[in-house]
């Protein structure tokens, strides 16, 4: 995964995925990067878009930020992470979430000293990540350097997950991107929606990143916090600062396996926790969205669901979005009440009760947990799903052979040997079968 863009109140901000150099100028702002929705399957839209903004605060079209705005920008993407960055940003020796760790890779390319951001703010309290409510929030000390000033007595929250869910939470926005009392106001519902919508069309994964404080005395350090402690609070509190567009494109191999599958009569399902137009645009890229299946259903939309709607739901879609865990188990045990086979692929946690459901539950080998692992009936040793379809074709193989032994080579052979067996009984002279007729019909058997 990689950080592709940037986007804040007034700005796009593009990030070179290329670029090898630590340096502030990877972040080049381009307004007409990602400003109008793809069309379906994630082409991009035609050269000429426009600019979303004439505003050149803080820099103007084609200019880099400052290395302390983004180090402001980002600081809730790399404060709110345990991940540890790779050896010299590289994937080499990296631990933790891919998605998480895309944040911190573009700070690092950005020139920010990532570990010791980290180590000047260590992590006071945290609210963890879950899929029930799709964010996490982490509690740390202010600083000038990555919060501004005016916050004595206080302690920093930076809040980061879906942002469909954060801006729901927000009550104001950072203006162009900038921290400070100064520089927020209220936030446009609407703008931010639009913003989700567009960049999750083009199958980029989106987080929000936001901000708030609270007194110091309303936290205890190394607490595990509730998610109360956000989202549910009487009114919106946070502010948020932008949006990171992550992009996570399928494999290669990926694509054309499904493609054989679907060949092969077995029909590919997607189920995840993204936003519903991204996932209508990787599902569109895999091949998953086609005239039978042209759309997604999310997660709240299946708990709204009867049963029997549930059921025919399942024979509609494809992409399931926005699912939580307890939806991947509705959704295996509504398949197999329409009487399919159904086989369930996971890493997480959360998904073992759906892989315990499943006919064949197939946990990850690299990325999976060990609770997946114990779940599942199979595990895939190197993460990949063509290799799925490549244990399907040979599966298929095998059970082709055993059928062929059980109707044509066990009756043949019965019918040989009852010949020999009714020859002596009856004592005829010569055998029913000559040595080389038997022979010449196990040619045959095992030619065929």
């Amino acid at each position: 995964m990689s950080l592709v863009a940037f986007v804040t109140s007034n700005a796009h901000y593009k990030f070179d995925v290329d670029g090898k150099d630590r340096s502030v100028g990877n972040f080049t702002r381009d307004d007409a990067y990602l400003a109008q929705r793809a069309q379906r399957g994630g082409e991009s839209p035609p050269a000429n878009a426009t600019a979303s903004s004439q505003d050149s605060y803080p820099v103007g079209a084609g200019q880099s930020p400052s290395q302390s705005f983004v180090r402001n920008a980002l600081a809730g993407g790399v404060l709110c992470s345990k991940c540890t960055l790779g050896v010299n940003g590289g994937r080499e020796g990296e631990i933790g979430n891919p998605t998480e760790l895309s944040i911190l890779r573009a700070s690092y390319f950005a020139n920010i000293d990532v570990g010791g951001m980290k180590d000047e703010v260590p992590i006071i309290a945290e609210v963890p990540f879950s899929s029930e409510y799709k964010f996490m929030a982490t509690v740390h000390e202010p600083t000038v350097e990555n919060d501004g000033n005016g916050y004595d007595g206080k302690y920093v929250i930076h809040a980061k997950g879906a942002p469909d869910r954060m801006i729901k939470l927000c009550k104001y926005q950072a203006k162009a991107g900038v921290l400070g009392k100064d520089h927020e106001e209220p936030i446009d519902i609407d703008f931010w929606a639009e913003k989700i919508a567009v960049l999750s069309s083009h199958g980029l994964r989106v987080l929000a990143l936001t901000r708030g404080a609270v007194g110091t005395d309303e936290v205890q350090k190394g607490a595990q916090l509730k998610p109360e402690f956000v989202n549910g609070r009487a009114e919106p509190w946070l502010t948020i600062v932008g949006l990171c567009a992550i992009m996570d494109p399928p494999r290669p191999e990926c694509v054309d396996a499904i493609s054989i599958a679907h060949k092969a009569g077995v029909r590919v399902a997607m189920i995840t926790g993204d936003h519903k137009d991204t996932a209508l645009a990787i599902g569109s890229q895999l091949g998953l969205v086609d005239a039978k299946y042209p759309d997604a259903i999310t997660g709240p939309e299946l708990d709204a669901l009867s049963e029997a709607e549930l059921r025919r739901a399942t024979q509609k879609y494809n992409v399931f979005a926005r699912a939580s865990p307890q939806n991947k188990i509705q959704i295996v045990k509504a398949l197999q009440a329409e009487g399919e086979v159904a086989s369930m692929t996971g890493d997480g946690v959360n998904d073992a009760p759906a892989l315990k459901a499943a006919n064949m539950g197939v946990a990850m080998g690299k990325e999976g947990t060990d609770v997946a692992r114990e779940a599942s009936e199979m595990i895939l040793a190197d993460d990949n799903f063509a290799t799925i379809v490549s244990a399907v074709r040979e599966g298929r193989v095998v059970w082709d052979n055993l059928r062929k032994v059980l109707l044509i080579n066990t009756p043949i052979n019965n019918a040989q040997g009852m010949s020999v067996l009714f020859g002596l009984i009856c004592g005829l002279e010569d055998s029913p079968l000559t040595p080389i007729q038997v022979l010449y019909c196990n040619l045959i058997c095992a030619v065929t």
